[in-house]
This record gives structure tokens, C-alpha cells and sequence, in this order.
């Protein structure tokens, strides 16, 4: 690691997978001897935190410095990997994103949300979601990406009709915009679409 990482975690009561998260966090930290800032928050009031992140319950972790990458349900199973890949993208910048996209993503007119679905034993998921990780490290906060479990998030789920995982929406509101893609997408042609989304006048 290079940079420092900025982590927050919103915890809060009834939540079965809280606190192995939350330690497996405060795990990271140490071994990061500094470089992982992390800082755990408790989800009280839950309309002022769904107003601002789109759900009302715990685990939601947030990173970077502008929460570009986002666990919505905690990151476990196959996804423990990613996270951990994708913590050392936050840090090195290193994404291998086309330089070409990046100065697009940079310069989108609007924020892009890539909202991927997954399931903790879905050996296919840390795939897509590192696309989307990247993607949202190399936007330097232009592209969220926001990584949901769908068991524990089943509204969310429902709500765009998930048969199977990774399923992939592009939106500009949390949870409001359209499937993109079920399975892994193309780099390509999911940077394009979100370019397009991103700078268009709609």
C-alpha cells in the first residue's frame, strides 16, 4: 500500500453480521500499520441514513475518500478477495483502466452508480464487482460503485428482478435506474455506458 485508505463502517443493533465484520475491519487496520483509517459509526436515526446512502439497516461500508466504493451487506464468501484487492487499488491508483476512459470518467457531468448484485457463494461476483471497483477508484468519485448482497438486501434485489448473479444496474439515483447486465460485463462496453449516461444532458 501507498496512500492511505479512509474506511467507514455503519453498524447498529440486530445485525447478525456487524460485529465479524467489524472486526475483520479493525484486522485490516492493524496489519495496514497506518495506511487503513478506519472509523466505525453507529446507524441511529434511519431516516436521515436512508435519505443519504438509499437503505436503513447495517452492515454499509464505505471507501475512499469520497466513498466511491461501497459494501452494502457485508463482504463475504468469494467477495473477501475483492475487498482486499480493491483496498490496494484505492491505495496505488493502480486500476488498469484505458487512460482514455479515465479522463472521461474524471469529467462526467453527473455522478454514475454501478449497482452490483451478488451472493457470497457466487464464484463469478468478485469478477464483476472489481470492474466496478476500478472503475469508481479511476473516476476519482465521478462512479460509485455500490456492492449489494442480495440476501441481505432482498427489496433491493426484487426490485429489478435478479434470477441470477452478478447482476449489474447503472443509475444516478440509488436503486432507481436499469439492468445493465446479467453475469460479468464487458469492461468496455460498461465504461461506455456509463460514459454516456454520465454526460448526458437527461
Amino acid at each position: 500500500m501507498t496512500d492511505n485508505v479512509k474506511m467507514i463502517m455503519y453498524t447498529g443493533e440486530n445485525c447478525e453480521l456487524c460485529g465479524p465484520i467489524e472486526e475483520l475491519l479493525k484486522t485490516l487496520a492493524e496489519l495496514s500499520k497506518g495506511k487503513i483509517s478506519l472509523e466505525i459509526k453507529q446507524m441511529e436515526n434511519k431516516e436521515e441514513v436512508k435519505e443519504k446512502l438509499g437503505v436503513e439497516r447495517p452492515p454499509i461500508i464505505l471507501l475512499g475518500e469520497k466513498g466511491e466504493v461501497r459494501y452494502t451487506g457485508a463482504p463475504l464468501g468469494h467477495e473477501g478477495w475483492a475487498l482486499l484487492e480493491t483496498i490496494v487499488a484505492l491505495s496505488t491508483k493502480k486500476v488498469q483502466i484505458p487512460e482514455e476512459y479515465v479522463e472521461k470518467l474524471k469529467n462526467l457531468k453527473k455522478t454514475v452508480r454501478i449497482e452490483t448484485i451478488i451472493t457470497p457463494t457466487c464464484p463469478y461476483c468478485p469478477y464483476a464487482v472489481l470492474i466496478a471497483n476500478r472503475i469508481a477508484v479511476a473516476s476519482e468519485g465521478k462512479v460509485i460503485s455500490d456492492v449489494v448482497e442480495a440476501h441481505e438486501f432482498p427489496e433491493i434485489a426484487e426490485k429489478f428482478n435478479v434470477m441470477a448473479v452478478p447482476t449489474v444496474v447503472l443509475s444516478t439515483k440509488p436503486y432507481q435506474g436499469e439492468v445493465f447486465s446479467v453475469g460479468v460485463p464487458k469492461e468496455k462496453a460498461l465504461l461506455e455506458k456509463i460514459i454516456e449516461i454520465g454526460t448526458s444532458n437527461v
